[in-house]
């Protein structure tokens, strides 16, 4: 099976998990198809997934809590550095991502940071190996 036809798999499982209300798994699932995308080279169909993946995140109703909590803290401490902010959050597997009942995972805030920065709601500034965050004026 090629990487294109992975990313046709996790795309459909996406879209599929949406639906019936699994946010987990679709977000899980868009990231791997964006993957796949890009391992494939298929650049066209990279940039309607990235779009389709972000139009999720905003529907994401995790993203939303995840975001308004985080902002808070970056709006009561402007430049704190993110891996400040990882280092409370826990390492999980892909699978252990899967599962609604589980402490906050350190790549639920790099998903939810990557799209607060993405949509302009804050300004993420290399510093060494992590990012300074600031709210955007």
């Amino acid at each position: 099976m090629s990487r294109f036809d992975d990313a046709q798999i996790h795309i459909t499982n996406a879209r599929s998990a949406e639906k019936h209300g699994d946010y987990l798994g679709a977000r899980v699932n868009y990231l791997k198809c964006v993957e796949s995308l890009k391992q494939a080279g298929a650049a066209t169909e990279l940039e309607n997934a990235t779009k389709e993946y972000e139009e999720f995140v905003k529907r994401d109703p995790i993203f939303k809590k995840l975001i308004s909590v985080l902002l808070a803290g970056i709006k009561e401490n402007p430049g704190i550095i993110q891996s400040e902010i990882t280092s409370k959050a826990e390492e999980m597997s892909w699978q252990q991502l899967y599962n609604y009942d589980r402490p906050i995972a350190k790549d639920d805030i790099y998903y939810a940071l990557y799209f607060a920065d993405k949509f302009g709601y804050i300004t993420r500034i290399k510093k060494g190996r992590s990012y300074e965050l600031r709210i955007k004026e």
